[in-house]
Order: structure tokens, then sequence, then C-alpha cells
């Protein structure tokens, strides 16, 4: 139980974080077939960060709790406004309840990932070899800076003068869910291989199965189409009546709509 209670608090941080951001992704990702759902969680945290780090580098926000939770509501706000702009076919809501199968197994791959390297990394949780000490270092020196650029590790008094907003997103996350750096250095490589297997895998995944889908309801309306015009009269009720589910969407997925 001491190791899945880390796991889960962050699997929670990450969804919150892919909520707020998932009314924008449904509108910036409208082309792919599950709408930018499976995107909406690294956005979400991506944009969190890039509003902490703006605010506490020009002084507006500290890094801190607080920080984070208005960084979060920023980013909730301004999604939702601009998912409202646009005129939509198909309402987030109607677009969710419609796809269910999507949610479900995009939530399920996710969760599943997560969990099993999770557990992985809790038997070889070692922070060694290569740039690991490093990157480790930098991820507390985040954690203990008010503003940014955060406190140089190694240099008393200056700031980091490294690229270092991949490890402010970690060090978000570690913030918010409380638990150790070590920890939360391990769930941050967890993560990341989460993302870099299951997110194109799924998108590539769930693409070919939508496109295939697809290609069948196109190909059952051309030959309802053809049977119309072809067959005797007494087979051609069928064809109509096909034409007339096919008008109403009945049987169509709409995946691709634009």
């Amino acid at each position: 139980m001491a190791i899945l209670l880390p796991v889960l608090i962050w699997w929670f941080i990450i969804e919150i974080l892919g909520l707020a951001a998932l009314p924008l992704a449904y509108r910036l990702f409208k082309n792919l077939p599950d709408r930018g759902y499976a995107f909406a969680k690294p956005l979400g945290i991506l944009l969190t960060s890039y509003v902490l780090w703006i605010g506490a580098s020009f002084g507006f926000l500290r890094n801190s709790w607080g920080g984070i939770v208005f960084s979060i509501l920023v980013v909730a706000v301004g999604s939702w406004w601009f998912y409202s702009r646009g005129n939509r076919e198909v309402g987030l809501a109607s677009f969710l309840r419609g796809n269910r199968r999507m949610v479900i197994a995009n939530e399920a791959l996710f969760a599943l990932a997560f969990v099993l390297f999770a557990l992985f990394r809790a038997y070889n949780p070692e922070i060694m070899g290569t740039e690991k000490p490093m990157e480790f270092a930098f991820l507390n020196a985040i954690l203990r800076s008010d503003t940014f650029p955060p406190h140089d590790p190694w240099l008393s008094g200056f700031g980091i003068s490294y690229y270092y907003f991949g490890y402010l997103m970690m060090a978000l996350l570690t913030r918010l869910s409380g638990v150790a750096s070590a920890v939360a250095f391990n769930l941050g490589i967890t993560l990341l291989f989460d993302w870099d297997t299951f997110t194109p895998v799924y998108c590539g995944a769930w693409g070919c199965w939508a496109a295939a889908e697809q290609a069948g309801a196109n190909a059952a309306f051309c030959t309802m189409r053809h049977a119309q015009h072809t067959l005797p009269n007494r087979y051609k009720d069928a064809g109509a009546i096909g034409q007339g589910l096919f008008d109403k969407g009945v049987t169509t997925t709409r995946v691709w709509s634009s």
C-alpha cells in the first residue's frame, strides 16, 4: 500500500490537469479520431507549468501550492473560454457520451501502463548513472525556490543557467502530491515512459480503428446507393431504408468530423 498510494495520488492529479485542458484539446485536435482526448493530460501539465513559470519568473506568482492551484484555474478558465468561442457540430459532453469505449480504453491503458512501470521502478529506484544525479539536484532546487530561475545546486546565490522546464513540470506534480522528491523522481520517469509509449500507440491504434470503421461505413453506403439504381424494384426498398439510416447518422461514427 505504501508503494501504491503515491502512484494513485499522481494519477488523480494528472486526471485533474487533463480535465482542465480537455475543452482546449477538443478544439485544437478536432481532426483526430479522439478529438485530442489522449493529449489532454500532457497539455494540461504543460500549460499549468507554463503559467506558473511565467508568473514566478516575473514575480506575479510564488512557486508554491497556492501558485500552482491558481495556475490550474487559469488554464481551466482559458480552456473553457477557447472551447466556447467556436461553433461546434458536436458538444464535448455529447462526444464523450457517444464515445464511451474510447474514453474507457484510453483511461484503462493509461492507468495500466502507469501502474505497471511504477511497480518496475519501485524495485529499481536507484537515482544513479548518466545524468540522474544532476536531474535529481535540479528537481530539488526547483522545489526549494520561491521564484524562477531556480537556485543553482552547485553555485550558491546564482540561478540555474540551464534549461529546466521539464524538471519544473515534474516539480509541479511533486509539490501538488506532497510525496518525497526521491519517490517523485521515479514517478516522473514512469510518467514519461507512459507518454512515450502509451500515447503514440493508443492514438495510432484508435486512428486505424476509426479509419477502418469509417471505410466500412462508406463501402456500405456506396453499395446501397448502387442497389437503388441497378436492382429490380422489389429490392430497392432495402437500399432506400439503408440510405435513410445513413442520412440520419444512425450507423456512421463521425469520428473524423472536422
